[in-house]
């Protein structure tokens, strides 16, 4: 999860920096630039991957959206009864870990497809 979150990982503008790769590009749609912005919320190769989690939060993922997953809900905002805490709570940890899914079977196919 930090490799993909840093960009450190399988992605073809960081391995093109380093002199790993010839080219920048996605070897899934052709994309101009393989950063973890595409991978993860781009790339029309892994929008099953995403489906998940876009039906969850009500919205195709975006970069947007990966603060509010990995931080969940400001305490200030949530509400002083319990019962409507813990809903809110428990959602956010679904949102959690349909992210968390999302990007390691997404890097886990991905790497495995490079591989051949």
């Amino acid at each position: 999860m930090t490799q993909a979150l840093t960009g450190h990982d399988c992605f073809e503008w960081y391995l093109h920096r380093m002199n790993r790769a010839a080219s920048p590009r996605c070897w899934q749609c052709s994309g101009e630039s393989d950063t973890v912005k595409h991978t993860l919320f781009e790339c029309p190769h892994w929008d099953g991957f995403r489906e998940a989690l876009s039906t969850r939060i009500g919205h195709r993922p975006s970069t947007g959206d990966v603060p509010d997953i990995i931080c969940g809900p400001a305490f200030e905002l949530l509400p002083a009864d319990a019962h409507g805490k813990d809903a809110i709570l428990g959602e956010a940890e679904e949102w959690f870990r349909l992210f968390y899914g999302m990007v390691e079977n997404i890097l886990s196919v991905k790497e495995e497809e490079e591989r051949v």
